[in-house]
């Protein structure tokens, strides 16, 4: 499962980018053959058969894939590809391709580029492996709660050739800290001297040692470690791995010595690491941390650096202003509350990056569980997997239970494990049997459900940019869906770093010099905040639940992207708000949509700057 998981990533990133983006063919000397991926530069072809052919890429395949070679060769005759060959074909047709044009590397480089990026598909590949083997099924599924749905993550990005990769973590790191395994952990403490602090907060008193996020685990160490009077330490919450790699550092050991630094110890309390590796969820707070750890996930070492910390803040501080003005219960953002770090200005530039970027602590709202009345959220990126053992994304069996929780057993409303008798405006899950799947595949309810998910995403995102000219960053990992008897009542996004603000906008709200600086790394020209939300809105996250949906509902995307044409087509004709009339415009006329190159740019190691290629937009209508 995880070989054709990382293949079909790596596949259709390079159709994607290359400019590939419908594959299809119909040739009779190929019979029973639909794809045919071309690879100029090294003169080969990769053929095989499309199960799903998508408007927006996220293609699926089927299990055999040829080389060029069968052109000479009788159907009898034709002998697959292994993965490791396909995998071969592809790097080398990049690492080639790298060579032409003016900006050509040469081939010592381009060679060096390609092992390394063939290094971190095997890292990917090995732990996608081990997650999955740690969640093949033993019995009845386990509960599906907010806990499950967060670490159930295990292949990753769909567009991504490393979603997995990890640098950093021993096999025991792993065991230890990955969500995959569904494990918690002691969080560990640091109480430093306040000159040291850099901090900042939402509100007044949010760094005050009886905030509601300071676990109360810390506190207590902290009465029985630290000086009864003197100066008032503050609290430090860090991850058990890189309080190890802080500990090694002599900087931390001088501090520790002087007794500036006090090192309180894995005392707890126990969190839970979320879909990101780093952020973990306290329940007992019942709040996020945003932490930091030295290690390489894809493309990144993932710490809070200075410079997002500063646009953590400023992000959250206009979100907030926004929300007072726009609370919705079918549409919000978890804040970020505030930062607290290390800083020591007297120091080299170098050391107290390190410092800063290594004890950085970034403290998250999390969704209230306590209502009974609402559902609990899930995160969409996991919800969009499908697990071993299953044949369904985990969205179907969550539609299933939260219905079945709403109305109760025994209820007319409530679908058997098939999807059967239901009413005919609810979706149907599929059990994994063939007369399951033709059941699914005749019915029509997922259109319905969907344009409820349009009125909770697409309809509150384009508002909030038109507005306000606030572009989210609400990729499906960044998003978390609620459902009430089983259909879409809001969508949560988190993780406001992301976000970019029309600069344009943002003056004349007021904001700049008020809640931000002029010079905030979360102000962009209006085009780059367009750009931005296209991406990561419309083809990283609707694209991705198009396909999902479609393709396990046995149904054609366009019909899905239908309603959104649909939901677009009505916003384009609000007579209230202008802007809003022409993005709206724009994404029904516009011939092509922006996809980040996550397969060239981590080819040529630029995780900070990565490329952008156009995609046919699949909002348009369809002329094949």
């Amino acid at each position: 499962m995880a070989q054709r998981e990382t293949l079909t990533r790596i596949l259709n990133a390079y159709l994607r980018e290359t400019g590939q983006t419908d594959p299809f063919i119909d040739d009779p000397s190929l019979p029973g053959l639909s794809l045919a991926a071309l690879l100029p530069a090294t003169g080969q072809r990769i053929y095989g058969t499309l199960r799903h052919r998508s408007d927006a890429g996220h293609h699926e395949y089927g299990d055999r894939l040829y080389g060029i070679e069968i052109e000479a060769r009788p159907v009898d005759d034709w002998q697959p590809l292994a993965f490791e060959q396909v995998i071969e074909r592809l790097l080398s047709e990049i690492a080639a391709a790298a060579q032409l044009g003016p900006n050509a590397l040469g081939p010592v480089s381009a060679d060096l580029k390609r092992r390394q990026l063939e290094e971190a598909i095997g890292n990917s590949l090995h732990r996608m492996t081990a997650y999955l083997r740690h969640a093949s099924p033993a019995g009845a599924p386990a509960a599906l709660d907010f806990r499950r749905a967060e670490q159930s993550l295990l292949c990753g990005h769909p567009f991504h050739p490393t979603p997995k990769s990890l640098e950093g973590f021993s096999p025991s790191d792993s065991l230890a800290y990955s969500p995959e395994y569904g494990v918690d952990f002691a969080l560990h403490g640091f109480a430093a001297a306040p000159e040291l602090i850099a901090e900042d907060w939402l509100e007044a008193g949010g760094g005050d040692p009886d905030a509601a996020w300071v676990p109360a685990e810390m506190r207590e160490a902290a009465s029985r470690l630290l000086p009864p009077r003197g100066r008032p330490y503050r609290i430090l919450p860090c991850h058990p791995w890189q309080a190890r790699y802080l500990r090694s550092l002599d900087s931390v050991q001088r501090l520790l010595a002087a007794g500036d630094l006090v090192d309180l110890g894995p005392i707890g309390p126990r969190v839970v690491p979320t879909s990101s590796v780093r952020t973990v969820w306290n329940p007992t707070e019942q709040c996020f941390y945003k932490l930091s750890l030295h290690i390489r996930i894809t493309n990144f070492i993932r710490e809070n650096s200075e410079e997002q910390l500063l646009r953590t803040l400023d992000a959250s501080r206009i979100a907030a202003a926004v929300q007072r003005e726009n609370d919705s219960p079918r549409f919000g953002l978890l804040l970020e509350t505030g930062y607290r770090t290390l800083s020591l200005p007297d120091t080299e530039a170098a050391e107290r990056e390190t410092l800063m970027s290594g004890f950085s602590m970034i403290v998250r709202e999390a969704p209230d569980l306590s209502d009974s009345s609402r559902s609990v959220p899930y995160v969409l990126a996991s919800l969009l997997e499908v697990l071993p053992g299953e044949a369904e994304p985990l969205l179907f069996r969550a539609v299933r239970e939260n219905r079945r929780s709403t109305s109760g057993p025994g209820s007319p409303n409530t679908p058997d494990a098939s999807g059967r008798d239901q009413p005919a405006d609810q979706p149907a899950g599929r059990s994994g049997t063939e007369s399951d799947r033709n059941h699914a595949s005749g019915w029509s309810g997922w259109i319905g459900w969907f344009r409820d998910y349009a009125d909770v995403s697409i309809v509150p995102i384009l508002r909030l940019y038109a507005r306000f000219g606030i572009s989210l960053e609400a990729h499906v990992q960044n998003s978390m869906l609620r459902l009430e008897n089983g259909r879409p009542s809001a969508l949560l996004v988190r993780d406001l770093e992301g976000i970019s603000v029309d600069r344009t906008l943002a003056q004349s709200h007021g904001w700049i010099g008020t809640l931000v600086r002029a010079d905030s790394p979360v102000l962009y020209s209006g085009e780059e905040a367009l750009h931005r939300l296209k991406y990561y809105f419309f083809v990283n996250h609707l694209s991705h639940v198009v396909q999902r949906l479609a393709y396990y509902s046995g149904q054609a995307e366009p019909l899905f992207w239908t309603v959104v044409r649909q939901t677009l087509a009505t916003l384009a004709e609000d007579p209230s708000d202008a802007r809003l009339r022409a993005v709206a415009h724009d994404l029904l006329t516009s011939p092509t949509l922006p996809a980040k190159a996550n397969l060239l740019s981590r080819f040529h190691q630029r995780g900070e700057t990565p490329l952008y290629v156009d995609i046919p937009n699949p909002i348009l209508p369809k002329k094949r």
